[in-house]
C-alpha cells in the first residue's frame, strides 16, 4: 500500500523535476529521496521518472500517478482543517486563487475575513484562469475567482456567479488620439498600438473575440499579464489597453476611459471543487464572500461611469 509520505515524496520531485531541490523543499537528504523514489516504483513495478545525467522528466505512469497524489494528499489536508474546525472555532488553511480583475473586491473581502477569523490562513495566489482551474482539479486550491462563470466543467466545480462588467479601453489621458472620446467603436482599434495579455487569459480570449468581431487587426506591441502594467504603458501614450472597468476605475497612473461598442463584457464568478465537501474554514469564507457588498460594482449590465 502507498503511503501517505510517499506520495508526498513523489509530489516535490514531480513538481520541482530535480531531485536536489525537492530534497531541498522536503528538508531531507537527497540520496534518501532517491531511495524512497525507487523503493515506491519497485513497489509498483512501474517507471515513475525518465531520468538521464541532465534532467528528470515524467513518464506517463508518472503523470497519472501525480493527478491522484494531488488530489489525495489535498484530501487529507482538508480532513484535517475540518477536525480543527469541529475541535472548536473556525481554523485552518484556504490556499484561494485570486483573477487579477478581482484583486480590489477581494482585498476589501479578505481585509475584514482575517480579522474577523485570525485562526484562519489565507493563502492568496495569483494566477492566470487556465492556471487556476487546474489548480482546483489539482487539489492545489481550495477555491478561486475567475474571470468566467460559463463553460466550466460543472461536473468537477460549484460555480457562484458575482456579476457582470464591461470591459473599457484605457488610452493616455490627455494628448491621445483617442483622448476625448468617451465612446471608440471597436473596428476603430484597427491597427492600433496595443497591449495584449499572455495565453491563459479570460479577459485576453474575451478581448481578442470582440476585436475579431469587429473587424480589429491591432500591433500588438506589448504583451503582459498585469493589468497595472498595461495601465502604465496606456498612461504614457505607448499602447492602448482594454481592462475590466473598475480595473481602470481604480487609483492610479492617470488614463482616459472610454466606452467601447459593441461592449465586451466579463462575467468573474467563485468556484470550488465540486468532488469534495469544503473544510469549515473554505466554507465560512464562501458563505461570508458571495454577496458581499464589494461586489457590487460588477451589477448586472451597469455600465455607469464609464
Amino acid at each position: 500500500m502507498i503511503s501517505s509520505r510517499q506520495l508526498e515524496y513523489f509530489q516535490a520531485v514531480a513538481r520541482e523535476l530535480h531531485f536536489t531541490r525537492a530534497a531541498e523543499s522536503l528538508r531531507i537528504a537527497q540520496p534518501a529521496l532517491s531511495q524512497q523514489i525507487r523503493r515506491l516504483e519497485r513497489q509498483l513495478g512501474l517507471v515513475l521518472f525518465e531520468r538521464n545525467n541532465h534532467r528528470v522528466e515524467l513518464a506517463p505512469a508518472g503523470a497519472a500517478l501525480l493527478e491522484h497524489a494531488e488530489r489525495i494528499l489535498a484530501d487529507l489536508v482538508a480532513v484535517e482543517d475540518e477536525m480543527l474546525g469541529w475541535a472548536g472555532g473556525v481554523r485552518g488553511n484556504i490556499r484561494l486563487g485570486a483573477a487579477r480583475g478581482l484583486m480590489s473586491q477581494l482585498a476589501h473581502v479578505l481585509s475584514v475575513f482575517c480579522r474577523s477569523y485570525p485562526a484562519v490562513k489565507v493563502e492568496l495566489r495569483e494566477h492566470n484562469t487556465e492556471e487556476m482551474i487546474a489548480g482546483l482539479h489539482a487539489g492545489r486550491l481550495d477555491l478561486a475567482t475567475l474571470a468566467i462563470s460559463r463553460g466550466l466543467d460543472e461536473r468537477r466545480l460549484v460555480v457562484h456567479p458575482l456579476g457582470r462588467e464591461p470591459l473599457v479601453l484605457v488610452t493616455a489621458a490627455t494628448g491621445g488620439p483617442l483622448s476625448d472620446r468617451p465612446e471608440v467603436p471597436i473596428g476603430e482599434l484597427d491597427g492600433m498600438e496595443m497591449v495584449i495579455y499572455q495565453a491563459g487569459s479570460v479577459v485576453g480570449q474575451i478581448i481578442m473575440s470582440a476585436l475579431e468581431a469587429g473587424g480589429a487587426v491591432p500591433d500588438f506591441r506589448f504583451e503582459s499579464r498585469e493589468y497595472s502594467t498595461a495601465r502604465i504603458l496606456a498612461s504614457a501614450g505607448l499602447a492602448a489597453a482594454i481592462m475590466p472597468r473598475s480595473v481602470a476605475e481604480a487609483p492610479g497612473p492617470a488614463v482616459h476611459i472610454a466606452r467601447l461598442d459593441p461592449e465586451p463584457i466579463w462575467t468573474p464568478s467563485l468556484a470550488w471543487p465540486a468532488g469534495r465537501r469544503p473544510a469549515p474554514a473554505v466554507r465560512m469564507f464562501i458563505d461570508y464572500a458571495v454577496g458581499h457588498p464589494a461586489f457590487a460594482s460588477l451589477a448586472e449590465g451597469d455600465s455607469s461611469g464609464v
